[in-house]
């Protein structure tokens, strides 16, 4: 979803990651804090539950989900590696 495009009261999917919690869930954009460190989003799901995210990590609920397996697959190796990498300098 485009940064420009998100506002609160809108619906939002969050993109499949091993890093996004709720990954694939719907939820309610309430509140967007440009200042904040963690995400930029925080997105209420229906259990209660909020969480930040970035606008990368958010997708439209109407649009073509981004979630294929081939596609996850990779990402999900490329965040490992890129983890893995940054651990190693630790």
């Amino acid at each position: 979803m485009s940064p420009a495009a998100i506002k609160p009261g809108d619906a939002a999917r969050i993109r499949h990651s091993i890093h996004s919690p709720y990954a694939g869930r719907t939820g309610v954009v309430m509140n967007i804090d440009t200042t904040e460190a963690r995400g930029h989003y925080l997105v209420m799901f229906s259990d209660g539950l909020q969480f930040r995210y970035t606008a990368q990590e958010l997708e439209s609920p109407d649009g073509p989900r981004q979630y294929n397996v081939f596609v996850a697959l990779h990402r999900v190796l490329r965040e490992t590696a890129q983890r893995r990498k940054s651990n190693v300098y630790r």
